[in-house]
């Protein structure tokens, strides 16, 4: 499995609204990427919006990644600034 994290800073209390907007467009994008295994967006406080992917190989997070950030780029360009990204291979985990 490999995941991928991004850390967007938002403009001050557009935390809701960008979830909400996640919620609505790149969720159903996602779960619809050949590999995908999960997704879960963190609201870390201070503005800080940080989401989790997970996918099955490198080359699902890959492609998974691309339409993340296009959609990223076209819908939420005026709520947050740039990623801070981060993919890499999941090499413990734990599930209940």
């Amino acid at each position: 499995m490999f995941a991928t994290i991004r850390r967007y800073q938002g403009k001050p209390g557009q935390t809701d609204e960008t979830i909400r907007r996640v919620q609505k467009g790149l969720i159903p994008i996602l779960i619809k990427q050949p590999g995908f295994v999960s997704y879960h967006a963190i609201d870390a406080g201070k503005d800080v919006a940080v989401s989790v992917s997970i996918y099955k190989d490198r080359a699902a997070a890959d492609a998974g990644n691309q339409a993340a950030a296009a959609w990223v780029k076209q819908n939420l360009a005026d709520l947050i600034g740039a990623a801070d990204v981060t993919v890499g291979e999941v090499r413990a985990a734990a599930h209940t």
